[in-house]
């Protein structure tokens, strides 16, 4: 695998473990407050093909509310290449969402990107700013030019919560503007099917659900059969277990290794278990 590869890799992870997913949340019947106890956490390995090439970590913390009040939360995830990987381009990204709490919902209030890819330092920070109605970025501490605040927007990691909040049962297709301080994009994504994923915590039962990639930019517009699926738990709400994807460049995907869920480690079904409860509903018929 070569450096541009390598790169390529990383770009698709980053995207698509980051939360760059289009889910319209339905926050008025949805309780927040669940996914962001501290000490939440989510474990990845990365994979290109059968290569393991690095590990993520998404983690939420509830933040000090402003003037006693107003509510905060966050959302953080790491990206780090592993050692075989560092050898030759190595990756150690970290982002950061703050969001708000209002009468409307979750909206994100800060958006910062810092990213360290095989030497070269880059730093991103957007604004959502409500007053001036308009979303404003520094790359490098150099304003950018301001783009207009358009209703309901997201950032990447903000749509992690919608995504694990949604009733893919009663709302199965989405469309969400979406916003990392470049252009808004507008994203559909639609549930496929139920599938059992298998980790070395145990086995998942999922949901299935494809996004459409031809609004992201990057080598997903330069790839005519690109395809990126997630696959959420059954628990509410969801928990991530694996995001896939394919371009042009090979097949990457990142499967959930380990964490935290509501103060608990996570644990799927082990093999033997669901021999046992598999023996257990043919004794019963």
């Amino acid at each position: 695998m070569n450096q541009r590869k390598i790169k390529q890799s990383f770009f698709i992870i980053c995207l698509t473990i980051a939360g760059l997913m289009p889910f319209q949340p339905s926050f008025a019947s949805k309780e927040v407050a669940p996914l962001f106890q501290n000490n939440s956490y989510f474990d990845y390995d990365i994979y290109w093909s059968f290569l393991k090439i690095g590990f993520a970590r998404l983690s939420f913390h509830e933040l000090e509310p402003i003037n006693n009040t107003t509510e905060r939360y966050e959302i953080n995830i790491s990206i780090k290449s592993n050692d075989l990987i560092s050898a030759i381009y190595p990756v150690d990204n970290y982002i950061v969402s703050m969001l708000l709490k209002t009468d409307e919902g979750i909206k994100p209030l800060l958006y910062t990107k810092n990213s360290n890819e095989s030497g070269k330092q880059t730093n991103s920070k957007v604004t959502f700013d409500y007053q001036l109605n308009q979303i404003v970025e520094e790359k490098n501490s150099i304003p950018q030019e301001p783009i207009k605040l358009t209703p309901e927007i997201q950032d990447p990691l903000s749509l992690i919560l919608a995504l694990c909040q949604n009733d893919f049962g009663a709302n199965p297709i989405f469309k969400q503007n979406v916003s990392d301080g470049g252009q808004i994009v507008s994203i559909l994504s639609s549930y496929l099917n139920k599938e059992a994923i298998n980790t070395n915590l145990g086995e998942f039962q999922t949901q299935a659900i494809d996004i459409e990639t031809k609004e992201i930019r990057g080598v997903f517009n330069k790839s005519h059969d690109a395809k990126v699926v997630l696959f959420l738990s059954d628990h509410s709400p969801s928990i991530p277990v694996k995001f896939m994807s394919k371009v042009r460049v090979g097949n990457f995907h990142a499967i959930l290794s380990g964490g935290v869920y509501k103060g608990t480690q996570i644990k799927g079904i082990k093999k033997d278990s669901l021999e046992r409860l598999s023996s257990s509903r043919e004794r019963m018929k």
